[in-house]
């Protein structure tokens, strides 16, 4: 047994480890734009008192839902459904949420998924409506699933929190006003997410143009305007390492650093190896050698020199590097060199992004 004293501190490590790979995985997809609006929204001393009061309301929101709109939690989505999700949460590095089911009698007022959450990632949900999940072509729900997860990873669930609070009577009316230009742009960092997962412009266009938004949610850019942003996120340099680099069926990528099971020498196994040893014992500097004593006898209950000396270089004993990992397939390298050389940088994709929404 395991004193949670003990337990705790890795416990957070972990914890502080996955929101650096969120964090990570979402600067490495999602538009500018939306993620510098949102971290001013987070630390404005206007704007995050008024997020706060979502949180505020959670509680109440939440015991409105159990009683009017949510099946009990005990009744779980089919494990088919949920194996989905979870290779999505590891594809896109994105927070685990809470799976809700929403009652066949209130269904038609919400999307098919929807995404809810507090300020600064303290909980996040995803409301299924279970029937029309389901009857989905897998590569479109591949891509609702994966634009809801990147909602709730780009801290956009707290947008649907906040209108849904609105919708059921709670005036929220300043931060309203306040997130819609943030909603309006929060789109394009979800879609994205969902041609990472799909891997096909084709299924991306599709599933956009089927978009059916419930009348109580933030009203959505134009489908041209979104397509447009996907037309040119396709091209960009991470689509291009997600078509090279993935393997037949889209498994073997990840969008932030891999996992214990991937690549050895990634940047999240040496912190994860630097917060399990904790930090590193400093070296003494070295003093000046004292002047030559004559040689006397040892005395026995005095440890000797030596044995002093491997002491203190067992302690300051620097831990072995990591593994190195394996090389790249001289074929798949030069594929991946070749492909690259016209791929855009995300800087150049979102340059066009906000000049077409005129955004300057």
């Amino acid at each position: 047994m395991v004193h949670i004293a003990a337990d705790l501190p890795q416990f957070l490590q972990r914890r502080e480890l996955a929101a650096f790979e969120q964090r990570l995985a979402r600067k490495g997809y999602a538009y500018g734009v939306d993620l510098r609006r949102a971290a001013w929204i987070a630390s404005s001393m206007l704007g995050d008192p008024l997020m706060r009061s979502v949180d505020r309301r959670w509680s109440e929101l939440v015991h409105g839902l159990d009683t009017e709109c949510l099946k009990p939690p005990r009744v779980a989505p089919p494990t088919p459904l949920l194996e989905e999700l979870a290779d999505l949460v590891q594809l896109l590095r994105a927070p685990l949420p809470n799976v809700r089911l929403l009652r066949p009698e209130v269904a038609s007022a919400w999307p098919a998924v929807t995404p809810l959450s507090t300020t600064k990632g303290g909980i996040h949900w995803l409301v299924l409506d279970l029937d029309r999940v389901q009857t989905m072509d897998a590569p479109q729900r591949t891509f609702v699933l994966a634009s809801a997860l990147a909602h709730l990873q780009c801290d956009h669930g707290v947008i649907f929190s906040a209108y849904l609070m609105r919708h059921r009577g709670t005036p929220l009316r300043m931060v309203e006003g306040m997130m819609k230009p943030w909603s309006k742009i929060a789109m394009f960092s979800a879609d994205r997410a969902g041609l990472v997962a799909t891997q096909s412009l084709e299924v991306a266009t599709a599933a956009i143009q089927e978009d059916e938004p419930a009348s109580w949610m933030p009203s959505r850019p134009a489908a041209r305007d979104r397509i447009a942003a996907l037309e040119d996120f396709n091209r960009s340099q991470l689509m291009v390492r997600r078509r090279v680099l993935s393997d037949p069926d889209g498994g073997g990528w990840t969008m932030a650093s891999p996992g214990p099971d991937e690549e050895g020498n990634s940047l999240s196994r040496r912190l994860q190896g630097w917060l399990l040893r904790g930090p590193r014992l400093r070296a003494k500097p070295a003093e000046e050698p004292a002047p030559e004593q004559e040689p006397t006898a040892p005395d026995k209950d005095t440890p000797s020199t030596d044995a002093k000396a491997e002491g203190e270089a067992s302690e300051t004993k620097a831990p072995p590097p990591p593994p190195s990992p394996p090389p790249l397939d001289p074929e798949l390298a030069a594929a991946l060199q070749r492909e690259l050389a016209s791929a855009w940088s995300l800087a150049r994709c979102d340059a066009r992004l906000t000049r077409r929404l005129k955004l300057l």
